[in-house]
C-alpha cells in the first residue's frame, strides 16, 4: 500500500473524474516506459522507468448479430501509471472506490 497520502489522494481524484476506472483491467503489462503519461499524477513516464500499462476492451453486446461479432473489432482503452500511482490506485479502487465496485473483504465463510 502507498503510505504518500497525497499520492494516495490524487488517486482518488483520478477515479473520481474518470481519467481511471475503478474495475480490474481485460490486460495488465509492466515494462519500460515510452514518454507516456501516467494517467493517476500527470507526470511523464522516463523512457528508463519501469511502468505498469493495463487496457480494457469493449466487448460485442448481446443485439450484435454473429456476423457483427464474428467481424468484431475492439475499441481498446490503455492506460500508464508509475509503479507508486498503480500502487495508490490499487488501494483506492478496492478499498475507497464506490463500494458497489470494492473488493469483497468479508472472509469465506461456506464450507470446505
Amino acid at each position: 500500500m502507498s503510505d504518500d497520502p497525497t499520492l494516495r489522494e490524487r488517486a482518488r481524484a483520478a477515479i473520481h473524474s474518470g481519467r481511471v476506472p475503478t474495475v480490474p483491467p481485460n490486460r495488465m503489462l509492466c515494462g519500460l516506459a515510452a514518454g507516456a503519461t501516467c494517467a493517476v499524477c500527470g507526470d511523464r513516464l522516463a523512457g528508463d522507468e519501469v511502468a505498469f500499462e493495463f487496457e480494457y476492451r469493449t466487448p460485442p453486446t448481446e443485439a450484435d448479430s454473429l456476423t457483427e461479432r464474428r467481424n468484431w473489432i475492439p475499441e481498446v482503452q490503455r492506460y500508464h501509471l508509475h509503479h507508486d500511482c498503480f500502487v495508490a490506485w490499487e488501494f483506492e479502487r478496492t478499498n475507497v472506490g464506490p463500494p458497489e465496485r470494492r473488493q469483497s473483504t468479508t472472509p469465506y465463510r461456506g464450507r470446505i
